[in-house]
């Protein structure tokens, strides 16, 4: 078990950016000081061999060019969409960044996927590193000073993030990793084949711009049911609305239970490596890279294509704070943000 902290490269304007790199005998995550990037993931394949199996850019300015796309990185204050870009807090109507179609996507212009995080060893540890950042009061019309720290750490084959956040002032608060995951490799194209189950009886239901509109829909009967796992491919182009509204899956699932629990396993067909998600999140954001056009060559002059990849986000629901009835993502002084999430990886049965 090692971790160790160097110097990866500068951004564009010359800040000095960290990767850590957490190795055991099972895994090797690394991970950037830039948007608290996943850079490389590697785990065994069922012959032994080891892949990288997330998506990501050569260099500190490729990320700062796509950054479009939050390869890897940390996504807040609030994740995914908050619709007309402003929402209720008490007795104020909060107006926020607009930045798609006349809502707020990812907080805005300068969301933690745009932000260098201080870096350190997790003080008592030797497999986990921590980053911490401070997003000030007002930045694109959030309220209050918000500190977030953000921790990862291995378990056996596993990638654990644990997520953590205090404010001065009431706000709002919605914390994910946008990954990029192809089980076959990085670079190996098409991630259609891979077989994908879904631990959820419903998704959000969502207008044409992809906001919800407050209301769950049964999966059953529809393309939408991963229950029983089937490949990210077979039902991705039904003539069914929701998969025409986001071009492909780009859903939230309203993950059964509570508490630290699975979510979602998919398997890479070329590999055989599996990968499970477990999270305390409500929701989990299956995004099948619809719209992923990098501007640049990415890793190992790789070049990505739309579907080449996919996004399996735990997060609390899009558009919380406008519909009362989805679990409440405010933040208030004297309590804190709390959430985990574990992909962790093995190899599937024959």
């Amino acid at each position: 078990m090692s971790v160790s902290i160097t110097e990866f490269g500068r951004s564009s304007d010359g800040t000095v950016i960290h990767r850590a790199t957490l190795k055991n005998e099972q895994i090797t995550a690394e991970i950037l000081s830039y948007a608290g990037v996943v850079h490389r993931l590697v785990v065994p394949d069922r012959k032994g061999r080891l892949v990288d199996v997330a998506l990501g850019y050569p260099t500190v300015p490729d990320y700062e060019v796509n950054s479009g796309d939050a390869m890897g990185a940390i996504v807040g204050r609030y994740a995914n969409r908050i619709g007309g870009a402003q929402f209720p807090l008490y007795e104020d109507i909060v107006h926020v960044t607009a930045n798609q179609s006349g809502n707020c996507l990812h907080s805005g212009l300068h969301g933690l996927h745009h932000t260098v995080f201080a870096m350190e060893v997790t003080p008592g540890t030797d497999d986990s590193v921590t980053l911490t950042a401070r997003s000030p009061d007002g930045m694109d019309g959030f309220p209050g000073n918000v500190d977030f720290e953000i921790q990862y750490r291995l378990a056996g084959c596993g990638l654990v993030i644990q997520y953590s956040a205090s404010t001065d002032a009431p706000t709002v608060c919605n914390l994910t990793n946008h990954s990029y995951f192809n089980l076959n490799g990085h670079a190996s194209g098409t991630a259609l084949g891979h077989r994908l189950s879904v631990n959820a009886k419903s998704f959000l239901e969502t207008d044409a711009a992809s906001v919800p509109t407050g209301k769950l829909l049964p999966v059953e009967g529809t393309p939408m049911d991963f229950n029983e796992e089937k490949t990210l491919g077979r039902d991705i182009g039904a003539d069914y609305v929701p998969l025409k509204i986001g071009n492909g899956y780009d859903h939230c699932y309203v993950i059964r239970d509570s508490g630290l629990r699975h979510a979602a396993w998919l398997t890479g067909p070329e590999t055989g490596i599996r990968m499970e998600v477990l999270t305390t999140q409500p929701g989990l954001q299956v995004y099948t890279a619809n719209y992923l056009l990098p501007e640049t060559p990415c890793k190992e002059d790789a070049r990505y294509a739309p579907r080449d990849a996919v996004c399996l986000e735990a997060q609390e629901f899009p558009d919380a704070p406008n519909h009362p009835d989805f679990p409440d993502t405010t933040l208030l002084p004297k309590a804190s943000y709390s959430a985990t999430t574990i992909y962790r990886f093995d190899v599937a049965p024959l």
